[in-house]
């Protein structure tokens, strides 16, 4: 049986109503709030599929900071990894750099590059850089984890592929990311020559 956020929601749920222990009550009520978390990704997810294959998928072009669009993310991402010995880092950058792009996208598939990296994560750092090279913008999320191995590297950005089955989420997140960066004009990848762990790029044309 595949278990899913809404599994977890009902089962958590039914045992809260079930006890009186505070202690237990907090945990139950904890791993409810995760489930919901999960779900609401999952269900946005599909959303977004549908609305890229279907042509209706809304992009809101604007002037971005690039440098300042990194800082607020890893910024806003730190808490994810508090309870580890991991350090989110914003490292190689331009010293200035603004482009016409959808702020909100970029910051979608960056995001998610930076949450499959903290799931696999235990120790040392995961960083979030960018370069500018021959009119476009490169991106990369790279991390000190355990890595991915040669089996799934060819099928890393289809659906509902996981390398963790106990891992949370449903595995839609980088086949959303591949098609966005697509929609863009540019793409993603897994790169297969990082050693350290893994580390993902996210390429678009520089406006």
């Amino acid at each position: 049986e595949i278990r899913t956020p809404l599994n977890a929601i009902v089962g958590f749920s039914n045992l809260l109503a079930e006890t009186d222990d505070i202690g237990e009550r907090r945990e139950y009520m904890r791993v409810v709030e995760e489930n919901n978390e999960l779900l609401l990704k999952l269900i946005s997810d599909i959303l977004d599929l549908s609305k890229i294959e279907a042509g209706t998928f809304e992009f809101n072009y604007g002037r971005v900071d690039v440098n300042r669009m990194c800082e607020e993310t890893v910024r806003s991402l730190s808490l994810k990894v508090k309870d580890k010995p991991v350090e989110l880092i914003f490292g190689e950058h331009d010293a200035q750099c603004c482009v016409v792009g959808d702020k909100n996208r970029l910051i979608q598939v960056i995001t998610n590059f930076i949450n499959n990296a903290v799931k696999f994560t235990d120790e040392g750092s995961i960083t979030l850089g960018y370069r500018t090279e021959g009119g476009e913008l490169l991106f990369h999320v790279e991390d000190t984890g355990s890595g991915i191995s040669e089996e799934h590297r060819q099928s890393i950005f289809d659906r509902f592929v996981k390398l963790d089955p106990f891992s949370q989420g449903m595995g839609l997140g980088l086949a959303v990311c591949r098609l966005i960066a697509g929609a863009l004009g540019g793409g993603v990848e897994l790169d297969t020559s990082y050693t350290e762990g893994a580390r993902f790029t996210l390429t678009i044309p520089i406006v």
